[in-house]
């Protein structure tokens, strides 16, 4: 499972509890709203390339 889909399924989640809820629905949406913008950025950071010489491993112990 990647982040993203971490993060979709999260959404769907909650957006099954506000489909319950009697109280708080509204707020249950935002937070479910919130989950998708998660995902989407999650997206677009695995799909940006990364710059050359950006990435220098870690030194390992001797």
């Amino acid at each position: 499972m990647t982040n993203a889909d971490h993060w979709r399924k999260r959404a769907e989640q909650t957006r099954a509890l506000a489909a319950n809820a009697v109280k708080d629905q509204g707020r249950l949406l935002k937070v479910a709203e919130e989950y998708d913008r998660l995902a989407a950025h999650a997206e677009q950071r695995r799909s940006a390339p990364v710059p050359a010489g950006s990435y220098v491993p870690a030194s390992r112990p001797e």
